[in-house]
């Protein structure tokens, strides 16, 4: 079966795939083909699924073949995260030389003042992917702690909860011995994950520190507030 399909480009198509549906400023015309295509993965066959578990079929383009790339990271074991504001796809760790933090945001000592961490917290974002730790940002949170300048990179994904309904927006600092070195976007209940990745050589004290936290509605917390939250992070050396 062929398709013509407006507004995509070829380049980007595994974006598309993955976050749901982009709307880019330049658009081509493309002619898919749909012949039931299907996946194999070591033996076992999957039915492609998009996060709200619609099924996706893969399609040809010019004699290359798209896949859903969630659906193939995730039959193969992988972690999937979609940097929208870059338009980047990272699969498994997002960087090979940083795997795993030297020292973890929930880990390091916090002078500052209120943190939650995620121990009774849900570790999935509003795109459907899953963190093995998290701790929040919230409105009324401060976090600070001393680094004695041993770390040279700090990262984190800072994403929603899956739950959330708040219509509030959030927005936040990180500053490196009294300097800003990061401000986040505005962040809503529908934007995507976003990977952050902010050089700290030579930092000793360390922050996050609320922005812009505006009331909107009701959210899993109770309290109209959006909580905004950093998965994974932590200190590279």
């Amino acid at each position: 079966m062929k398709k013509r399909l407006q507004g995509l480009i070829a380049g980007l198509i595994v974006g598309i795939l993955l976050s749901g549906g982009i709307t880019f400023a330049v658009t081509r015309s493309i002619e898919a083909f749909y012949n039931g295509i299907t996946i194999v993965v070591d033996g076992n066959e999957i039915v492609p699924q998009d996060v709200n578990g619609n099924t996706v079929d893969p399609f040809i383009v010019n004699g290359t073949t798209y896949l859903p790339v969630r659906a193939v990271a995730n039959a193969l074991g992988k972690a999937v995260t979609w940097d929208g504001p870059n338009y980047t796809v990272y699969i498994g760790d997002m960087s090979g030389t940083l795997e795993y933090p030297t020292l973890k945001l929930e880990d390091a000592t916090n002078i500052g003042g209120n943190w939650l961490n995620a121990s009774v917290y849900s570790l999935t974002d509003n795109y459907g992917n899953k963190y093995a730790t998290a701790t929040s940002a919230y409105y009324a949170a401060q976090f600070e702690t001393l680094l004695n300048m041993k770390y040279s990179r700090f990262r984190a994904t800072v994403y929603v909860r899956q739950e959330t309904s708040s219509g509030a927006t959030a927005s936040f600092n990180i500053e490196a011995d009294g300097r800003i070195v990061y401000s986040s976007p505005e962040i809503s209940k529908t934007s995507p994950p976003l990977i952050v990745d902010v050089d700290i050589r030579g930092c000793n004290d360390f922050k996050i520190v609320p922005n812009n936290f505006n009331l909107g509605g009701n959210s899993v917390n109770g309290d109209g507030r959006l909580y905004v939250w950093l998965g994974d992070a932590g200190f590279y050396q």
